[in-house]
């Protein structure tokens, strides 16, 4: 039975997953409208919602690019996403590096649904990539164990919740 309710935890992820690029809007946004939508594709996934003083330390510190003209669109939605899951276990100067030497190694699109589709396998899988592929490059293979780093954590919360809930019946 308590293999089963542990189970059931795992299984709350595989029902959540990343925006792909054709998910977001092609249309310019603003702060707020960033951070709403930014908040709802990161439900279930992070601890703390995200603010507007996060963006603006995000873009001051050279993770985001700047604005034009204070309006937003797709590659600053998929940077917010991206570091917004990252911090998560990185320090902000490893998230920089990432997002110079992989978010933007290609176009951003390919390069973000490369993120997400990593992202959204781990997820399809219980929470992890069961085993990590061979033969890949130096870059999916950095991706894929950054990603799994993010989606462990977040596993090992899930579990320590349930375990804190169930440990004392």
């Amino acid at each position: 039975m308590e293999k089963l309710n542990i189970q059931k935890q795992l299984d709350r992820f595989t029902n959540k997953r990343l925006p792909y690029w054709e998910d977001f809007p092609d249309f310019e946004l603003y702060m707020d409208q960033l951070v709403n939508l930014g908040n709802r594709y990161l439900t279930g996934f992070l601890g703390a919602p995200l603010t507007p003083s996060m963006i603006n330390s995000y873009v001051k510190k050279g993770l985001m690019s700047r604005p034009l003209k204070k309006k937003y669109n797709a590659t600053h939605l998929a940077e917010l996403l991206v570091i917004s899951l990252l911090k998560s276990v990185y320090p902000l100067e490893t998230i920089k590096n990432y997002n110079e030497q992989l978010l933007h190694e290609f176009s951003i699109k390919e390069s973000y649904d490369s993120f997400a589709q990593i992202f959204n396998q781990a997820l399809q899988n219980g929470g992890y990539t069961k085993p990590l592929p061979t033969g890949l490059s130096l870059s999916k293979l950095t991706k894929h164990v950054i990603i799994n780093a993010v989606i462990y954590k977040m596993v090992g919360e899930q579990l320590l919740q349930y375990k804190s809930k169930h440990d004392h019946i």
